[in-house]
């Protein structure tokens, strides 16, 4: 399916707070990424305003503010979370989804008429299909490669990729497409088998699965009807 995941989930979308970024100085066992939240935060400013997001501010230290459109008005389930939380003295505030509550871009605010996971007509909620391919397509510089499997990341004499070797699901023809950058983003499960399947003498256990961890210990998201 043209967009894959981003067709259907719940739109939550939180950014990576500081200490996320330095987890083994906090729990002596994950190592600290290479970066720091400080290095990535444009990048989030510039994501939340081409896609839209509703939030609130709050100045919670390890749960970043973004550049936010006003979230929902709560609905009255909601306010009971609220006072029961309130009287416990837990937080509770407004979910920061990829929602659209004022029109952007020519994209209509949502008006609250079904579950944002099953798609959307007037294309308030994010998804790749129709909210990113279509600028990407008019700037005359994207392929779009359809019913096409990737199996494998191939690599150049260097141990760099290079590209990706795929399947046609319709006629089961190999394909392969070259690329300066590959990027894998599959979610957990999809993003790991492609990893496993690059093997080669450079990597005989997969692409960037030199500590062997690659496909195991997956935690992914599932939703319920």
């Amino acid at each position: 399916m043209v967009g894959g995941r981003t067709n259907h989930w719940g739109r939550i979308s939180l950014r990576f707070g500081p200490d996320d970024f330095r987890r083994g100085d906090l729990d002596g066992l994950s190592p600290n990424w290479p970066i720091g939240y400080g290095d990535i935060s444009p990048y989030y400013d510039r994501l939340d305003r081409l896609v839209g997001l509703f939030g609130s501010n709050e100045g919670i230290f390890n749960s970043p503010d973004g550049i936010f459109m006003p979230p929902p008005r709560p609905r009255a389930y909601e306010l009971l979370v609220m006072n029961a939380a309130k009287r416990q003295n837990v937080t509770c505030i407004p979910g920061r989804l990829s929602v659209i509550t004022r029109p952007l871009n020519g994209r209509a605010a949502c008006h609250y008429c079904g579950q944002c996971n099953r798609g959307c007509a007037v294309n308030a909620n994010l998804s790749s299909t129709n909210v990113l391919l279509a600028p990407a397509m008019e700037t005359g510089r994207l392929t779009m490669v359809t019913h096409a499997m990737a199996r494998e990341v191939t690599l150049d004499a260097q141990g760099r990729a290079s590209g990706v070797n795929y399947i046609d699901t319709v006629s089961g023809a190999d394909g392969n497409v070259r690329a300066r950058v590959v990027v894998l983003a599959a979610s957990a499960l999809e993003s790991a088998r492609p990893l496993l399947s690059s093997k080669s003498s450079k990597f005989p256990g997969g692409l960037a699965n030199s500590s062997g961890q690659v496909g195991k210990d997956i935690t992914d998201t599932t939703g319920p009807t």
